[in-house]
């Protein structure tokens, strides 16, 4: 759908929301999950193409990659663009063979599902993991921004949430998101929930640094880095 069409849709969802008292929100996540069924719908038709993947080894995974490319990884998300080469509904399971896939990554992504999905989430990419294989996960540090906002720390929001002149709204906003963050992680959180999906090892690392040079691929702008959290999960 062109974009012309996408705002039009938008605008016009929003003038029957006001009319009718029907929260913008509601209409909002509606829209959002008949767009999902549309895509799950159409997900047996992209398997040719996944297992052409798969039989071409070296398959790099970025979930939720948005308008970024990254060379050499394969780009899933929800919403066309692009850098987008799968659309996919990743809180369903994923339509990959076990042990296929050599590495994974997500920025900014796992904190958009809800507690269980990311724990289902974590499931089905540790099994598709090869073993040996890794998930880099990167999400916003929101305690953090909780331990600064009661630290009376300014320079650090001026840093990380410069949009916001007050601390507790930089702090509500990268905790909430206007509704579209359900999840709050720091290591502690992240590790627990990876080792529960099966993953064997779990360790914090900083902005694109990892053993892995494949792995190094973090956004490097010094807001994005300080707003952010680094975790790589192990699978044996």
């Amino acid at each position: 759908m062109p974009a012309k069409m996408r705002n039009a849709m938008r605008e016009w969802a929003k003038k029957v929301a006001d009319a009718t008292g029907i929260p913008r929100y509601f209409v909002h996540q509606v829209a959002f999950e008949l767009r999902m069924a549309r895509i799950r719908i159409a997900t047996p038709f992209r398997l040719p193409r996944i297992r052409a993947l798969e039989k071409a080894g070296n398959l790099r995974l970025i979930f939720g990659c948005g308008a970024t490319r990254y060379p050499g990884w394969t780009g899933i998300d929800c919403f066309r663009h692009p850098s987008v080469d799968l659309l996919l509904d990743l809180r369903r399971p994923l339509p990959f063979h076990d042990a296929t896939v050599d590495y994974c990554y997500s920025e900014h992504f796992l904190e958009h599902l809800h507690p269980p999905e990311a724990l289902a989430h974590l499931r089905e990419v540790h099994r598709i993991l090869k073993p040996g294989g890794i998930y880099r996960i990167v999400v916003p540090a929101g305690i953090l921004f909780v331990e600064k906002y009661l630290a009376g720390d300014s320079q650090f929001f001026a840093l990380a949430h410069p949009w916001e002149p007050r601390p507790f709204d930089a702090m509500y906003k990268i905790l909430n998101w206007s509704g579209e963050h359900r999840g709050i992680y720091d290591y502690s959180q992240l590790q627990h929930v990876a080792h529960n999906a099966g993953f064997a090892q779990v360790r914090e690392c900083q902005v694109n640094q990892s053993p892995i040079s494949l792995l190094r691929i973090d956004r490097s702008e010094p807001q994005r880095v300080a707003e952010s959290l680094y975790v790589e999960a192990i699978k044996a």
